[in-house]
């Protein structure tokens, strides 16, 4: 869609140009922050639940309880940049949060059954 034809550097093209693309900017500006914020609180969850979860396994595996937290904890930094970088990188939010959705599911079955035999 072009702007109606106004006279070079009036406020009225200026309004007229603004018009036309703040509809897409804003739907942008959103789907920026909805990202952001998913990457933030959802890859933190993801990655404490991940790292609970190696854990539990490393423990259940036979190492002790000390060097399985610090095996996690070193294992969650990276998960967590990983996190961040695929929350980005997703090619729509609604495969970001349903990814994220199984993910979570997934681990927490797996953590359960870890607890439930160890």
């Amino acid at each position: 869609m072009t702007p109606p034809r106004i006279a070079r550097g009036s406020a009225a093209r200026f309004a007229a140009v603004f018009a036309a693309m703040s509809a897409p900017a804003a739907r942008w500006r959103w789907q920026v922050a909805a990202r952001a914020l998913t990457a933030i609180a959802g890859g933190y969850a993801l990655t404490a639940l991940a790292a609970s979860t190696l854990a539990v396994l490393a423990v259940a595996l036979g190492l002790p309880r000390a060097e399985a937290a610090l095996a996690a904890m070193l294992a969650s930094f990276s998960l967590y940049c990983g996190a961040i970088v695929w929350s980005f990188g997703a090619a729509t939010l609604a495969r970001l949060w349903a990814t994220l959705a199984i993910v979570t599911t997934l681990l927490w079955m797996v953590r359960a059954v870890a607890l439930a035999l160890g």
